[in-house]
C-alpha cells in the first residue's frame, strides 16, 4: 500500500523546514509534498493546502491513505480541509482550533496559551506582517538544535501575516477525521498545557521531549509518527 503525506509549515517558516522529515518518509516509500503557506488570510492558505491534498489524492487514486500534517500555525490550515479528501490529521505542536459546532472546544489560543516570551520576540511591519527579531529564534523555536542548524533556520525565516489567527470554523476537520496530536513537552513557543488539552480532544497523542521544532531536531521520530498515522 502506498500512502501520501502533505505537510503544512507554521508561522514564519516555509517548506524548507520539512526537508529532513520528507527524506525519512520517502525512505519508507511514502509519497510526500510540503506546501508553501504564507498568504494574507487563513482562507487562502486553506485553499492552497486543499489543492495540494487533492492533487495527492489524485496521484494515489485508491492506492492508499492521505495524511495531512500541520506544525504550529499550520494546524489552522489542516483543520479547514475537506474531510472527504484526507484520512488522518497530524498536529505537531500545533494550533487545534475551536469551531461553532457546539461541541467541546480547546482553549482560546489568542488569550492564554502562547508562551509569554513569544510576542516580545516579534517586530511588526507594514500590512499586518510580523517578523521574528534577529537572534531570538534559536531560543524560541530551536533550543535543542545544533548551532549550525539554528543559524541556517534563522536565515530562512520570513515575515508572517499573524492577522490570520484566531480563525473560526463552522466545523473543524478534526471533528470528523481521525487525528493525532504530537505534544512537544519542552516547547518555548506554544504552552505545553495547551498542547495537552488539544491532544485530549484529538483522540490520539504522542509526547516528544524537546523544542517547538522536532522536524529539525528529531526528524526520524516525527516521520515515525506520521508513518504510523499513514498505516505504514
Amino acid at each position: 500500500m502506498t500512502a501520501g503525506v502533505v505537510l503544512a509549515h507554521g508561522a514564519f517558516h516555509g517548506p524548507w523546514c520539512w526537508g529532513r522529515v520528507q527524506e525519512c518518509l520517502r525512505e519508507k516509500g511514502i509519497a510526500v509534498h510540503a506546501s508553501d503557506l504564507c498568504r494574507p488570510t487563513t482562507a487562502e492558505d486553506i485553499a492552497a493546502l486543499q489543492a495540494d491534498v487533492s492533487a495527492m489524492r489524485d496521484q494515489l487514486g485508491d492506492e492508499g491513505p492521505v495524511v495531512a500534517v500541520g506544525h504550529s500555525l499550520g494546524g489552522l490550515s489542516i483543520s479547514g480541509l475537506d474531510p472527504a479528501t484526507v484520512d488522518h490529521l497530524v498536529y505537531l505542536a500545533a494550533v487545534l482550533p475551536g469551531d461553532e459546532s457546539g461541541e467541546a472546544n480547546p482553549p482560546d489560543v489568542a488569550e492564554a496559551v502562547i508562551a509569554e516570551n513569544f510576542f516580545p520576540a516579534l517586530e511588526h511591519g507594514e500590512n499586518g506582517y510580523s517578523s521574528v527579531r534577529p537572534g531570538v529564534a534559536g531560543d524560541l523555536f530551536y533550543h535543542d538544535c545544533s548551532p549550525d542548524d539554528v543559524a541556517w533556520a534563522e536565515s530562512q525565516l520570513r515575515p508572517q501575516p499573524l492577522g490570520q489567527a484566531p480563525y473560526r470554523f463552522a466545523r473543524a476537520t478534526w471533528r470528523d477525521v481521525e487525528s493525532t496530536y504530537i505534544v512537544c513537552a519542552d516547547d518555548r513557543t506554544l504552552a505545553a498545557d495547551f498542547q495537552r488539552d488539544c491532544a485530549r480532544l484529538a483522540g490520539n497523542s504522542v509526547v516528544m521531549e524537546g523544542s517547538h521544532s522536532p522536524m529539525l531536531a528529531q526528524p526520524e521520530a516525527v516521520a515515525a509518527v506520521i508513518a504510523q498515522a499513514a498505516g505504514q
